[in-house]
Order: C-alpha cells, then structure tokens, then sequence
C-alpha cells in the first residue's frame, strides 16, 4: 500500500515539537537540511544543551559523529570531502550556514556525504551547523599528518579531547609541535613518531588534564618529570627503569606534582620489581591486604600494593596492574 504524504509543517508547533522528539540525531539532521524553516524548527527544538557530544574525525574518512549522553556508541551524521571526488549524478543540494554544497548518500560507507572546494573550511562549517542545529558542542577530534590543521582548530573551539591513532607515523617536527601546541585538556597519541627507538624530546609539556602515550620508548625520566598533567598513561616504556620510578615516586611523596593523581606506566619489558620502586623510601608504608578500586578517565586498578602517606597527609598507593601489565601509582581521594 503506498505511503500517504503527511503535511507536518502544516500543523501547530506542539504537534511538531512531539513529532520531533521521536526523530534520531541523523533523521534531525536531514530535517533540518530541507530548508531554512525546518532547520529553525530543529533549533527550537533543541533549545539547549542536552549533554550529547559531536566528534569529529579528520583522518582517513573525515566525518562528524553524534554521541548520546552516557552511551559510548557513536552516529555518523555528516561526512565531508573534495567537490572533485563528487562523481555522482544523484546530487541534492543543500544550504549550509549560507555555503550550497552537494551532498550524496554514500552507500559504501553508509553515510551523507558533503562536498566542498575547500574540504577544511568544509569540515570547520559543517561541525558549527551541527553544533548549533543539535546544541552539541564538538568535544573530541582525531587527526592525521594530512590533518595537523586540526590542532590549531581544536585549540581556537576548546576541543577536550584530541586523538590519534593513524598508521602513518608523525615526522620528529610534526610530533614535536603536537607536544608543544596541543592545548586540549586530554592529548591521546597512539600514533609513534618515526624512528620511535631514536626520538628523544627535551621541550616542554603544555599543563593538561590527561596525556596518554600509546608508544613510550622515547619518554625518559627528564620528560616523565616534566608532564605537568592530572592522569598520565605510558605504555610500553623502555627507557624508564625502576630506578627513575623510584626518584619519580620520592618526588610525587614530597609534593612535587600536587596536581597528579594517576600514573599507569608499562614497563618494557614485562616485570615489576616491587624492591625497587620502594627503596629508599622513608614515609610510612602499609601493605593493603583488601582490593580496593580506582577509577579516572583512562585507566583504573583494583589495590592489593603499598599504601604510603605523602608528606601532605594524602594516601598514594602503588602497585602492579595486571590487567594491563602497567606499575600504576595514585592518590586516593580525601
């Protein structure tokens, strides 16, 4: 039986507004896309925000995701690519922000996809109308080499989160300006600089929230000192040895890092020397017999180690995580 056209727009806006509620993030968007009228209707009924985030891919398929409050899964919304790439003859055009760009159903990769002369300025346009359209700020961005533009944008819209994990390794300029510049409050480089057995870095750590190195061989104790952050998370270090954990806790005890709460340092290769960490150190230590949890934003442990008094009163403890092969130390909160 064929559909009946239903004439939504011609009924009250309490009608719309129930109607709306039912639509998914991606059928708003497309809504919202038809003309100037629906779109003010999508931004009445979004009159504020609502915790939902946008994340926003620039690497190998650039696209902006929807992600809902308390669910991890992300929606693609809108992809973005060069006008020279659109080869299709089934073209919609759409207004954006004042831009009429192409758009097409990209049915390889499941998604609208956006086409512009200029892909970057593209990008930036297409995440302020879904921002202002959705009421959801742009929280998290991944790059690549083809997208260092990105660390700049991230800084100038307060992006929280800047992420990597491409294939393609960063040059030792590139990896060092990302270090240097990237202002977000969470850095996450799964991406290894070229020659990461070579690559030494001596500059300097911008203050953050959370750093996590998916790749630490070239992080030495003079950075390990340096990270000026609330979380920090190494893996697979080979530089750091017990050593230098054990002149890095002395100095957390004595109050130089009042900002830290959480270390997760994997240790290359695979051991923990629980003598070693220790020695030398003159603050009361009790061994903790019950498991108790710790949780931050990237990484948590359930403590059987050392619960030792920091000169400030606080309690850190220090222990060996299994479940990610990692000498984690933390205070607990008071």
């Amino acid at each position: 039986m064929p559909s009946t056209p239903f004439p939504l727009l011609r009924t009250p806006h309490v009608v719309i507004r129930e109607v709306l509620k039912l639509f998914h993030c991606k059928d708003l968007v497309m809504f919202s896309l038809c003309s100037k009228r629906t779109n003010r209707l999508v931004k009445l009924h979004n009159n504020r925000y609502n915790g939902n985030e946008l994340h926003v891919n620039c690497d190998t398929v650039p696209e902006v995701g929807w992600c809902r409050t308390g669910d991890r899964s992300t929606y693609t919304l809108l992809g973005v690519s060069s006008m020279a790439e659109a080869i299709s003859d089934r073209v919609e055009i759409v207004d954006i922000l004042g831009h009429r760009v192409p758009i097409i159903y990209d049915h390889l990769s499941n998604m609208w996809v956006t086409y512009w002369n200029d892909p970057i300025q593209g990008m930036k346009t297409v995440v302020e109308f879904l921002s202002d359209a959705l009421k959801c700020p742009p929280v998290r961005i991944r790059f690549d080499r083809k997208s260092m533009w990105a660390i700049d944008w991230a800084n100038s819209i307060g992006i929280t989160t800047v992420f990597s994990d491409s294939s393609e390794n960063f040059s030792e300029e590139e990896y060092k300006f990302i270090l240097q510049n990237c202002a977000a409050p969470t850095l996450d480089l799964l991406t290894n600089p070229v020659d990461v057995h070579l690559y030494r870095y001596t500059g300097h750590f911008l203050e953050r929230d959370t750093i996590r190195i998916g790749n630490g061989m070239w992080v030495t104790l003079e950075n390990l000192l340096n990270l000026n952050c609330a979380e920090i998370n190494l893996e697979f270090t080979r530089l750091l040895t017990y050593d230098d954990l054990n002149e890095f806790l002395k100095q957390w005890l004595a109050g130089k890092f009042p900002r830290l709460e959480g270390v997760a340092i994997g240790m290359t290769p695979y051991f923990y020397s629980e003598e070693d960490l220790l020695k030398g150190i003159k603050n009361p230590m009790t061994k903790r017999v019950e498991k108790k949890e710790w949780k931050r934003k990237t990484f948590k442990f359930s403590s059987r180690g050392w619960d030792i008094k920091m000169d400030d009163g606080r309690t850190l403890t220090a222990c060996f995580c299994y479940n990610n092969m990692s000498v984690c130390m933390a205070v607990w909160p008071q």
